[in-house]
């Protein structure tokens, strides 16, 4: 650095003091040192941590990814460990429950096949059998040939109930079933079905209650299919009473719901089991419902049927004591009204 030296306006000269700046070149070089060394400690540390945490993330993906591709190789008692309450948490317990719900499908629909087998084969082999009686005169009496017809007859029958069923919910399943929409009095469709079935409930001793009110209003629907629901439904409350009382009701509920009621004192359903009853193939009690006959598909057609006509069905029971079934379907003042509910 330098100074001039003047007097007024004289220049006398200068006073320069010189030092070398090496030091402070060798400073910076020893910081820009340090900062070159912390940076790759540091780009190498962030990188080591950054394996970890990827290996650490990726690790049950990479589980759900060996799990995922064993279940759809039919290893359905597969499971993921839940480690974490996070996404991947969640992520895992949605596989697991998706394993769970394809095995117990494959466990019932290999339950369903083994029981559609059994009952085609049943009447298949009463056919053959009886058949054969007839076409080689094997009986002694006109009655006794009478009898075998109307085997042959009532087997006929359920091999084709049980085939209708069986196309009746496929065509469900497919979108493909047509409905008839027309206002529907619900008391002509319930007292149709007491009809049909009271015969029934009278060689069993059981005794049908009625508690309808009047003047519920129509409903709009397919009355062949509303009547299909019913059917079934007390059919089953028959089918499973061995005493007691099976009743029905209907009641207006908000001016909005016509609540229908089928109810029973038979022998009720297990509670772990209600969750399942409405499933496709799912049988309550195995052996007694083969036995009273039916293929699993009822109470499926039933509750697609309800859905199809805007209403809902429920179910509770109590083992020993009976079962009651609750549809409610929504009102329709007018065609319009329909409309915007099925949309």
């Amino acid at each position: 650095t330098g100074t001039p030296i003047m007097d007024q306006q004289s220049f006398y000269g200068g006073v320069f003091v010189l030092s070398s700046i090496e030091g402070i070149y060798q400073s910076l070089r020893g910081v820009r040192n340090l900062l070159i060394l912390a940076g790759f400690g540091a780009f190498f540390i962030a990188l080591g941590f950054t394996m970890v945490l990827s290996r650490s993330l990726s690790r049950p993906l990479l589980q759900m990814e060996t799990a995922a591709r064993k279940i759809a190789k039919g290893h359905l008692e597969t499971r993921v460990e839940v480690g974490t309450a996070d996404e991947i948490g969640s992520l895992a317990m949605a596989i697991n429950d998706l394993a769970r719900d394809l095995k117990r499908y494959r466990d019932t629909r290999r339950e369903f096949l083994a029981n559609i087998s059994h009952e085609l084969r049943t009447p298949l082999t009463y056919l053959e059998g009886y058949a054969k009686v007839l076409k080689e005169g094997l009986y002694q009496s006109l009655e006794e040939r009478d009898k075998y017809l109307d085997i042959i007859q009532k087997e006929t029958k359920r091999l084709n109930q049980l085939i209708n069923d069986l196309s009746e919910l496929a065509k469900m399943e497919e979108g493909r079933i047509s409905l008839n929409f027309q206002w529907v009095d619900i008391m002509e469709v319930l007292e149709s079905v007491l009809s049909k079935t009271s015969l029934k409930a009278k060689e069993k001793g059981l005794r049908i209650q009625v508690d309808i009110e009047d003047d519920l209003p129509l409903l709009y629907g397919d009355g062949l299919r509303l009547e299909q629901i019913f059917l079934n439904l007390v059919e089953n409350a028959i089918r499973y009473t061995d005493a007691g009382t099976v009743s029905v009701q209907a009641k207006l509920v908000g001016q909005k719901i016509i609540k229908t009621i089928v109810e029973d004192t038979g022998r009720g359903i297990p509670e772990d089991e209600l969750p399942y009853i409405f499933e496709r193939f799912y049988r309550v009690e195995k052996s007694r419902s083969r036995q009273h006959g039916g293929s699993g598909l009822g109470l499926a057609i039933v509750k697609k049927l309800v859905e199809l006509h805007g209403g809902v069905i429920m179910v509770s029971s109590q083992p020993g004591k009976g079962t009651r079934f609750e549809v409610d379907f929504p009102v329709k003042v007018t065609l319009q009204d329909h409309e915007e509910g099925g949309k």
